[in-house]
């Protein structure tokens, strides 16, 4: 049985923890010993009073080393985490001390390259020019398992269906309604008798299974009761999706900020075959154990105002 959180939080040590975080690397004591410059049996011993405070085995003893089990694998994450946290508050002292804010390390959907981000992180450098940016862009999906890992600081993404939420704090910023679209000048753009059947004799670019807006796509065929299109591209790239329509008679699915992004820039347009699906709500997401950074509350405040001013009823 594991043991209650008093005892760990009374007898739980650094060195504990140190030996949990060269194993994930490592995967074997003798390996471990020679990182931690300890002799083999001092690190065998650490790791008994380890599953001593922990009340059960974290590993399976194989002739190839350390093998976790599900409880072992959990220790594991958590270790890598705290040192996670230890590397960045290291380098939030060191960016203070010097007067800056540090870095900061956003993961948001695709389909927010077009405003909320350039948006917001044009506040951000023209208030603080020395933060370090760095932006991730992949499928909700992606960037909260990166968050989970400590990989990335704030998403600015979706909670996928079956998801779970524990763990995670989420901030709705609004919903993103779907478009269909096309390069402008495709040959369906005049056509005002246009209809998904007739779109489906083009070739599409879609997400892969599962994201959600592949599912949206799975949906209005499936309601219109008609085939979904076999000549297809699977992709998650904004930036890939975009060139194929503009170089093709190709035809997506995008979400109606990004289309009007686009149609002002004279790239894409909406084809004339109206759409009722929206995605869930997409919002600020953050880890509920990691304490905010100055320069995480910033970069918060700069994206709920961007939002704010891009989607006045929705956050």
């Amino acid at each position: 049985m594991v043991n209650p959180l008093g005892l760990l939080k009374n007898r739980l040590r650094m060195r504990h923890l140190q030996l949990l975080y060269v194993l994930s690397d490592k995967g074997s004591l003798r390996q471990a010993a020679e990182a931690m410059a300890l002799t083999q049996p001092a690190v065998t011993k650490a790791l008994r009073e380890l599953e001593d405070l922990m009340g059960e085995p974290l590993f399976t003893r194989t002739p190839k080393g350390l093998v976790p089990n599900m409880l072992g694998e959990a220790a594991l994450r958590y270790a890598q985490l705290v040192y996670a946290d230890l590397g960045g508050l290291h380098e939030e002292m060191v960016a203070l001390k010097s007067g800056n804010l540090g870095k900061i390390r956003i993961g948001a959907m695709g389909s927010l390259t077009g405003g909320l981000l350039p948006g917001a992180i044009a506040r951000l450098k023209q208030s603080h020019p020395k933060l370090n940016i760095t932006v991730v862009i992949d499928t909700s999906d992606v960037l909260l398992q990166a968050l989970g890992h400590d990989q990335l600081d704030l998403l600015v993404a979706r909670i996928p269906q079956g998801w779970s939420h524990d763990g995670v704090n989420f901030e709705p910023f609004g919903e993103e309604v779907i478009q269909i679209v096309a390069r402008t000048g495709h040959p369906q753009m005049q056509n005002p008798q246009a209809t998904l059947a007739s779109l489906a004799e083009y070739p599409w670019v879609v997400q892969s299974q599962p994201t959600p807006l592949r599912e949206i796509y799975n949906q209005i065929f499936r309601e219109a009761q008609v085939a979904t299109p076999l000549n297809l591209v699977e992709t998650a790239s904004t930036m890939l999706t975009v060139s194929l329509l503009q170089q093709t008679d190709m035809i997506a699915l995008m979400p109606l900020t990004l289309v009007e992004y686009y149609r002002e820039l004279g790239v894409l347009s909406r084809l004339p075959v109206p759409l009722s699906g929206r995605l869930t709500p997409f919002g600020l997401i953050s880890r509920k154990s990691r304490l905010p950074t100055p320069a995480m509350r910033m970069v918060a405040d700069a994206l709920r105002a961007q939002a704010r001013q891009l989607w006045p009823t929705g956050s």
